[in-house]
Formats: structure tokens, C-alpha cells, sequence
């Protein structure tokens, strides 16, 4: 057995279409002072004719003359306000044709009711001689109203027009850097595909070597070439990675070339706990290491802080990078990230050191 909701409480639905009232003030700013402008553009113009014009001004009649044209002003003001507010919340259901009937029909709904409201004006402008009878008044304030309240009308369409093509063109802006982001870490797994097995076949020949020379550090580097594949694995089919996994098989990848013989390095790491679990993108620190240790003997460092919106990974390097692998970074950085995702390169005579900017995103 369905049952019907009760209908809900006038008071209740009418202080929530207040609230809805004010949210939309809050949003349209510009509408409120368009309305302002328009509102009082006929009163003072009107106000300023008649003083230059009036037969007895006396300061009674030029005050109640004030107040009525201020009230005018301020009447017309609040009704555009809610005709407008009313008539977007209508025009949504409705079609174009629809939409335009409706805006005249508030428009001149807003010229009558605002010209009634202050219909009290009349006997000032008759005794004065600007107007010859009440009929006159209404129809000239009517035509005044109605062209500012067609106006007003007008600059709301011009700015709901203008609020869907910016949001178009927000969300085009945001596919298109989904699909750059989508693209580039296509490609990041295509050549993730390639290296990796090109690089462990370069260290199983390492060991094949070493076994001929030296059989303890053999065992050794078989057991540095575990914990990198250990890192290395999960990275093969996924275009994304932590920071504290890239660290870890940063270290590793420098232990097993110093084990190789290439040189005598390591790496010391220092990440701050709030970056260890950060999105990192693989692909980064490898090229920089390879291209940086391949012959020099020195330490290496990798720190790491979290900013507000970043991570900024620093690392000291004994000698610089290659201008290739600086580039292949820097475009892949790029890619991924748009300018949002900087690499600086430092170099002092004791060091040279590598500082990696990403946003930051939990992996």
C-alpha cells in the first residue's frame, strides 16, 4: 500500500525559497548592481528635468517629490531582482520561444506593478505642470520601466549564456588534460616496457662477470637484484607509482651499478613521512641516477617535502644529469602535468643537485 508524502509546511517552503533567493543574490552580484543602475537611471533623470522646470518649487513639494521618485527607484530595483530570479528558475523547463515570451511578460509585469506602487506621484507632477493627468504619468513611467526592465532581462540572458560557454569550455579544458594525462601514461608504460628488461638482462650479465671474479660479491649483488626487482615488478603494468616505492628502487638501482662496478655510490633518502605515501610518477629518478652515477664515485641524496599542494624532491647528484635524460624528464614531467610539474638543475663544485616539483596526490 504506497502512501503519500505530506505536503510540506508554507513556512517551511517559504524560508527555503528565501534561502534560495539569497544563494542567488550571492551569485549574481553583477545582475544586483545592472538592476541598481537601471532602477534609478529614469528617477534622478526625471527628478533633475523636473526641478529645472517646476512652477513652484518650494522645499515641500521638491522632498515628497524625492521620496516618491527614491521609492519608485527602489521598488523597480527589487522587483527586477525577483522577476529575474524567478524567471531563471522557469526558464529552465521551458524552450527558447518560451523563454522570450516569459521575459517580456516579467518585463512588463515589473513596469505596471512598479508605476502602481507609486502611483501616489501623480498629484505633484499634475499641480506642477509636468504632467497633464494620471494616465500620462502611468504611461510614460510604464515605457521608462518596461525599457529598463527589458534591459535588465537582456543582461541576464547575455550573463547565463556566458556562465554555460566558460563551464564548457572548463569541462573541455579538463577532458583535454585527462586524455594528455591518459596519453602520456600510455607512453610511460611503453617505454617502462622496453627498459625494464633491457636493464635486467644488463645485470644478469653483471653477475655472469662477477661470478668469474668474485663469487661473495656475486651473492651479493644477486641479493641487491632481488630487492630492485621486488620494487621494480609492480611498476611493469601500472603507469603510476609512490614516492616511497621509487625511493626504494632508486636505492636499489644505485647499489647494484656500484656492485657492477661501475663506481662506488649509494644513495642516502630522507622522505618526510607526509610524502612517503604520495603519487610519484616512474620514470624520473632512474634516468637522472643512471645518467649522473655512470663512472662517478660520490654519494647521492634523495629528500623529500610535502608543501601545501606539492611535493619538491631534491637530489644531490655528483655530477649532473645528461641534457637527454634532463629533457626526457622534463617532457614527461610536462605530459603529465602541465607546468604544474617543474625539474631545476643546481650545480655547485661539490655537487650538483636535481629538485622535481608535482602536485600532490595520494597514490
Amino acid at each position: 500500500m504506497s502512501t503519500v508524502a505530506p505536503p510540506m509546511p508554507v513556512a517551511i517552503r517559504l524560508a527555503k525559497q528565501a534561502g534560495d533567493f539569497l544563494r542567488w543574490l550571492q551569485t549574481h552580484r553583477g545582475a544586483i548592481a545592472v538592476a541598481g543602475l537601471l532602477a534609478f537611471a529614469g528617477p534622478l533623470t526625471f527628478f533633475t528635468g523636473a526641478l529645472s522646470v517646476m512652477r513652484l518649487p518650494s522645499a515641500s513639494n521638491v522632498t515628497r517629490l524625492g521620496l516618491w521618485w527614491t521609492v519608485y527607484g527602489a521598488s523597480l530595483w527589487c522587483l527586477l531582482l525577483i522577476a529575474g530570479y524567478c524567471c531563471e528558475r522557469l526558464a529552465r523547463r521551458l524552450g527558447r520561444f518560451s523563454r522570450g515570451v516569459l521575459w517580456i511578460l516579467a518585463a512588463g509585469l515589473t513596469a505596471a506593478l512598479t508605476n502602481w506602487l507609486t502611483a501616489g506621484r501623480a498629484p505633484i507632477l499634475i499641480e506642477q505642470g509636468l504632467v497633464h493627468s494620471t494616465v500620462t504619468m502611468q504611461l510614460n513611467g510604464f515605457t521608462v520601466s518596461l525599457v529598463m526592465a527589458l534591459l535588465f532581462f537582456a543582461h541576464l540572458r547575455r550573463s547565463r549564456e556566458h556562465q554555460q560557454a566558460t563551464a564548457r569550455l572548463a569541462a573541455a579544458q579538463t577532458a583535454q588534460r585527462q586524455a594528455r594525462r591518459r596519453i602520456a601514461q600510455a607512453r610511460l608504460q611503453e617505454v617502462q616496457a622496453r627498459i625494464d628488461p633491457q636493464l635486467l638482462f644488463e645485470m644478469l650479465d653483471a653477475v655472469l662477470r662477477l661470478y668469474e671474479r668474485d663469487a661473495g660479491r656475486a651473492e651479493h649483488f644477486l641479493d641487491e637484484l632481488i630487492v630492485f626487482l621486488r620494487a621494480a615488478l609492480p611498476r611493469l603494468r601500472s603507469a603510476s607509482s609512490s614516492l616511497l616505492r621509487e625511493a626504494e628502487l632508486a636505492r636499489a638501482f644505485v647499489r647494484l651499478r656500484a656492485l657492477a662496478g661501475d663506481a662506488r655510490a649509494d644513495l642516502a633518502i630522507d622522505v618526510a613521512s607526509d610524502a612517503l605515501h604520495a603519487r610519484f610518477p616512474p620514470g624520473v629518478l632512474l634516468p637522472l641516477l643512471s645518467a649522473a652515477i655512470g663512472g662517478n664515485a660520490g654519494s647521492c641524496g634523495l629528500t623529500a617535502q610535502r608543501s601545501d599542494d606539492g611535493i619538491r624532491v631534491l637530489l644531490t647528484l655528483p655530477a649532473p644529469p645528461s641534457d637527454a635524460a634532463a629533457a626526457r624528464v622534463r617532457s614527461l614531467l610536462h605530459e603529465l602535468y602541465g607546468t604544474a610539474g617543474q625539474l631545476k638543475l643546481e650545480s655547485t663544485d661539490a655537487a650538483s643537485k636535481v629538485i622535481v616539483e608535482v602536485p600532490y596526490e595520494l597514490a
